[in-house]
Protein backbone atom coordinates (compact mmCIF):
# COMPACT_ATOMS: atom_id res chain seq x y z
CA UNK A 1 0.00 0.00 0.00
CA UNK A 2 1.35 3.21 -1.22
CA UNK A 3 1.67 6.05 1.83
CA UNK A 4 1.50 9.22 -0.41
CA UNK A 5 -1.85 11.21 0.01
CA UNK A 6 -4.20 10.41 -2.47
CA UNK A 7 -4.17 14.72 -3.75
CA UNK A 8 -0.38 14.07 -3.66
CA UNK A 9 -0.52 11.04 -5.82
CA UNK A 10 -2.75 12.93 -8.43
CA UNK A 11 -0.72 15.66 -8.73
CA UNK A 12 2.38 13.28 -9.47
CA UNK A 13 0.61 11.60 -11.82
CA UNK A 14 -0.29 15.04 -14.08
CA UNK A 15 2.78 15.51 -14.09
CA UNK A 16 4.37 12.51 -15.25
CA UNK A 17 1.87 12.71 -18.05
CA UNK A 18 2.76 16.26 -19.40
CA UNK A 19 6.60 15.38 -19.11
CA UNK A 20 7.98 15.14 -22.38
CA UNK A 21 10.91 12.01 -22.48
CA UNK A 22 13.91 12.21 -24.60
CA UNK A 23 15.75 9.09 -25.86
CA UNK A 24 19.12 9.10 -26.57
CA UNK A 25 19.89 7.46 -29.57
CA UNK A 26 22.20 5.08 -28.76
CA UNK A 27 19.81 3.67 -26.51
CA UNK A 28 17.73 2.51 -30.23
CA UNK A 29 20.74 0.40 -30.18
CA UNK A 30 19.54 -2.30 -28.04
CA UNK A 31 16.87 -2.93 -25.97
CA UNK A 32 18.88 -3.77 -22.70
CA UNK A 33 20.40 0.04 -21.51
CA UNK A 34 23.57 -0.38 -20.02
CA UNK A 35 24.16 0.96 -16.39
CA UNK A 36 25.85 4.20 -15.72
CA UNK A 37 28.51 3.06 -13.75
CA UNK A 38 30.13 -0.71 -13.94
CA UNK A 39 29.47 -3.47 -10.70
CA UNK A 40 32.49 -3.44 -8.47
CA UNK A 41 32.50 -7.01 -9.92
CA UNK A 42 31.67 -6.84 -13.36
CA UNK A 43 32.99 -9.60 -15.61
CA UNK A 44 35.07 -8.45 -18.66
CA UNK A 45 33.01 -9.32 -22.24
CA UNK A 46 33.92 -12.22 -23.66
CA UNK A 47 35.27 -11.98 -27.16
CA UNK A 48 33.92 -14.65 -29.32
CA UNK A 49 36.47 -16.28 -31.72
CA UNK A 50 35.64 -17.35 -35.27
CA UNK A 51 36.76 -19.73 -37.78
CA UNK A 52 38.23 -18.33 -40.60
CA UNK A 53 35.93 -18.79 -43.64
CA UNK A 54 36.46 -21.33 -46.15
CA UNK A 55 36.78 -20.20 -49.73
CA UNK A 56 35.37 -22.57 -52.48
CA UNK A 57 38.71 -22.81 -53.68
CA UNK A 58 40.28 -23.94 -50.34
CA UNK A 59 37.66 -26.56 -50.58
CA UNK A 60 38.14 -27.68 -53.78
CA UNK A 61 42.06 -27.47 -53.39
CA UNK A 62 41.63 -29.23 -49.79
CA UNK A 63 39.93 -32.41 -51.45
CA UNK A 64 41.47 -32.72 -54.23
CA UNK A 65 43.86 -35.73 -54.16
CA UNK A 66 46.23 -34.87 -56.94
CA UNK A 67 47.05 -31.83 -55.24
CA UNK A 68 50.79 -31.84 -53.24
CA UNK A 69 50.30 -30.95 -49.29
CA UNK A 70 51.71 -29.36 -46.88
CA UNK A 71 50.89 -29.89 -42.89
CA UNK A 72 52.78 -27.41 -40.02
CA UNK A 73 51.73 -27.70 -35.94
CA UNK A 74 53.37 -25.14 -34.29
CA UNK A 75 53.29 -25.10 -30.37
CA UNK A 76 54.26 -21.73 -29.58
CA UNK A 77 55.11 -21.14 -25.65
CA UNK A 78 53.75 -18.43 -23.48
CA UNK A 79 56.60 -17.87 -21.03
CA UNK A 80 53.97 -15.44 -18.76
CA UNK A 81 51.36 -18.89 -18.20
CA UNK A 82 53.03 -22.20 -19.88
CA UNK A 83 49.41 -23.37 -19.15
CA UNK A 84 47.82 -20.98 -21.58
CA UNK A 85 50.28 -21.29 -24.80
CA UNK A 86 48.87 -22.01 -28.20
CA UNK A 87 48.86 -24.91 -30.98
CA UNK A 88 48.07 -23.54 -34.46
CA UNK A 89 47.40 -25.84 -37.39
CA UNK A 90 48.43 -25.26 -40.79
CA UNK A 91 48.00 -26.81 -44.21
CA UNK A 92 48.99 -25.54 -47.47
CA UNK A 93 48.63 -26.98 -51.08
CA UNK A 94 50.67 -26.52 -54.30
CA UNK A 95 49.41 -24.72 -56.98
CA UNK A 96 50.68 -23.31 -59.86
CA UNK A 97 52.38 -24.65 -63.27
CA UNK A 98 56.13 -25.85 -62.38
CA UNK A 99 57.25 -22.31 -63.16
CA UNK A 100 54.90 -20.47 -61.26
CA UNK A 101 54.18 -22.54 -58.21
CA UNK A 102 53.47 -21.64 -54.99
CA UNK A 103 52.10 -23.05 -51.63
CA UNK A 104 48.96 -21.85 -51.13
CA UNK A 105 47.19 -21.93 -47.19
CA UNK A 106 44.13 -23.89 -47.46
CA UNK A 107 43.77 -24.49 -43.65
CA UNK A 108 44.08 -22.79 -40.29
CA UNK A 109 43.08 -23.24 -36.45
CA UNK A 110 44.37 -22.56 -32.96
CA UNK A 111 43.59 -23.56 -29.60
CA UNK A 112 45.24 -23.25 -26.04
CA UNK A 113 47.71 -25.62 -24.75
CA UNK A 114 50.24 -26.21 -22.40
CA UNK A 115 53.42 -27.69 -21.26
CA UNK A 116 55.64 -28.71 -18.53
CA UNK A 117 54.90 -27.90 -14.64
CA UNK A 118 55.15 -24.24 -14.32
CA UNK A 119 57.55 -22.40 -12.04
CA UNK A 120 61.53 -21.42 -13.38
CA UNK A 121 62.17 -25.63 -13.59
CA UNK A 122 58.86 -25.75 -15.90
CA UNK A 123 60.24 -23.59 -18.36
CA UNK A 124 63.94 -25.03 -18.34
CA UNK A 125 63.60 -27.43 -21.59
CA UNK A 126 66.42 -29.53 -20.31
CA UNK A 127 64.85 -30.59 -17.23
CA UNK A 128 63.64 -33.76 -17.86
CA UNK A 129 59.80 -34.87 -16.84
CA UNK A 130 59.48 -31.34 -15.61
CA UNK A 131 60.40 -28.67 -18.37
CA UNK A 132 58.63 -27.39 -21.17
CA UNK A 133 59.27 -29.03 -24.56
CA UNK A 134 62.90 -27.95 -26.20
CA UNK A 135 62.75 -25.42 -29.48
CA UNK A 136 62.64 -26.81 -33.04
CA UNK A 137 61.69 -28.62 -35.47
CA UNK A 138 59.97 -32.45 -34.68
CA UNK A 139 58.77 -34.98 -37.26
CA UNK A 140 55.69 -36.89 -35.46
CA UNK A 141 53.16 -39.95 -35.60
CA UNK A 142 49.84 -39.43 -35.23
CA UNK A 143 47.62 -42.36 -33.18
CA UNK A 144 44.05 -42.62 -32.71
CA UNK A 145 44.22 -45.04 -29.96
CA UNK A 146 47.03 -45.68 -27.70
CA UNK A 147 46.85 -47.77 -25.05
CA UNK A 148 49.69 -47.35 -21.86
CA UNK A 149 49.50 -46.40 -18.34
CA UNK A 150 49.13 -42.66 -18.80
CA UNK A 151 49.05 -41.44 -22.48
CA UNK A 152 46.37 -43.07 -24.29
CA UNK A 153 43.67 -42.17 -26.68
CA UNK A 154 44.67 -39.45 -29.50
CA UNK A 155 48.30 -38.52 -29.72
CA UNK A 156 51.11 -37.19 -31.63
CA UNK A 157 53.96 -39.21 -30.76
CA UNK A 158 57.16 -36.73 -31.61
CA UNK A 159 60.01 -37.81 -31.62
CA UNK A 160 62.91 -37.16 -29.02
CA UNK A 161 64.62 -33.95 -29.24
CA UNK A 162 68.05 -32.76 -27.70
CA UNK A 163 68.09 -29.42 -25.63
CA UNK A 164 70.75 -26.77 -25.85
CA UNK A 165 73.02 -28.65 -23.18
CA UNK A 166 72.75 -32.17 -25.34
CA UNK A 167 69.95 -33.49 -22.71
CA UNK A 168 68.02 -35.09 -24.74
CA UNK A 169 63.79 -35.05 -23.81
CA UNK A 170 61.89 -38.48 -25.08
CA UNK A 171 58.65 -39.93 -25.00
CA UNK A 172 56.72 -36.67 -25.85
CA UNK A 173 53.53 -36.08 -26.78
CA UNK A 174 50.86 -34.21 -28.18
CA UNK A 175 47.80 -35.67 -26.02
CA UNK A 176 45.15 -35.07 -23.66
CA UNK A 177 43.78 -37.31 -20.41
CA UNK A 178 41.08 -39.91 -21.77
CA UNK A 179 40.80 -43.74 -22.19
CA UNK A 180 41.82 -45.60 -25.32
CA UNK A 181 38.43 -45.76 -26.81
CA UNK A 182 38.90 -41.54 -26.24
CA UNK A 183 36.15 -41.50 -23.68
CA UNK A 184 36.49 -39.94 -19.93
CA UNK A 185 36.97 -42.56 -17.24
CA UNK A 186 34.83 -42.06 -14.23
CA UNK A 187 35.29 -39.41 -11.86
CA UNK A 188 37.22 -40.80 -8.89
CA UNK A 189 39.14 -39.26 -5.75
CA UNK A 190 41.86 -37.20 -6.70
CA UNK A 191 43.51 -35.92 -10.61
CA UNK A 192 42.70 -39.19 -13.00
CA UNK A 193 44.79 -39.22 -16.17
CA UNK A 194 41.91 -40.85 -18.16
CA UNK A 195 39.61 -37.97 -16.92
CA UNK A 196 40.29 -34.00 -18.44
CA UNK A 197 39.32 -32.38 -14.93
CA UNK A 198 40.03 -28.48 -15.01
CA UNK A 199 39.73 -27.98 -11.54
CA UNK A 200 43.25 -29.64 -11.65
CA UNK A 201 44.83 -27.57 -13.96
CA UNK A 202 45.02 -30.66 -16.61
CA UNK A 203 47.14 -28.21 -19.18
CA UNK A 204 50.35 -29.02 -16.85
CA UNK A 205 52.15 -31.71 -17.69
CA UNK A 206 56.05 -33.63 -17.50
CA UNK A 207 57.22 -31.91 -20.53
CA UNK A 208 54.78 -32.99 -23.08
CA UNK A 209 52.05 -30.37 -24.75
CA UNK A 210 48.41 -31.01 -23.41
CA UNK A 211 45.25 -30.07 -24.56
CA UNK A 212 41.22 -30.55 -23.78
CA UNK A 213 40.41 -33.45 -25.26
CA UNK A 214 37.76 -31.80 -27.64
CA UNK A 215 40.40 -29.47 -28.60
CA UNK A 216 42.46 -32.63 -29.53
CA UNK A 217 39.76 -34.15 -31.33
CA UNK A 218 39.49 -30.85 -33.40
CA UNK A 219 43.44 -30.86 -34.19
CA UNK A 220 43.51 -34.62 -35.14
CA UNK A 221 40.13 -34.47 -37.34
CA UNK A 222 42.13 -31.72 -39.35
CA UNK A 223 44.81 -33.76 -39.66
CA UNK A 224 43.26 -36.46 -41.32
CA UNK A 225 42.16 -34.73 -43.74
CA UNK A 226 46.00 -33.83 -45.44
CA UNK A 227 47.82 -37.37 -43.44
CA UNK A 228 47.09 -40.39 -42.41
CA UNK A 229 46.95 -42.17 -38.54
CA UNK A 230 50.40 -44.31 -37.72
CA UNK A 231 52.56 -43.13 -40.25
CA UNK A 232 56.10 -40.96 -40.22
CA UNK A 233 56.08 -38.86 -42.87
CA UNK A 234 59.29 -36.81 -43.87
CA UNK A 235 59.54 -33.38 -42.16
CA UNK A 236 59.34 -31.59 -45.12
CA UNK A 237 55.68 -33.05 -45.70
CA UNK A 238 54.36 -33.01 -41.75
CA UNK A 239 56.15 -31.28 -39.09
CA UNK A 240 55.89 -29.70 -35.71
CA UNK A 241 57.31 -26.39 -34.53
CA UNK A 242 58.06 -25.57 -31.10
CA UNK A 243 58.57 -21.65 -30.95
CA UNK A 244 59.09 -19.78 -27.61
Amino acid sequence: MSYFPRAARVVVVLALSGAVVVVPSTALATSHPQPASKPRHAQPPRVQLRAPVVTPRQLLLRKDRRVAKRVAIVFAKNGRNPFDSRVTFRAWARTGSKKTQKWELVEQASWRAGSGLGGKAGRDECHRNTGWLPNGTYSLVQHDHRRAPLVNGRVFELAPKACPTGTVRQMLFIHSEQTPENTQCNNLKGDDHCRWEPVWNDYRSNGCIKMSPTDLKNLTRRYHHYARADVRYPTSRVRLRVTG
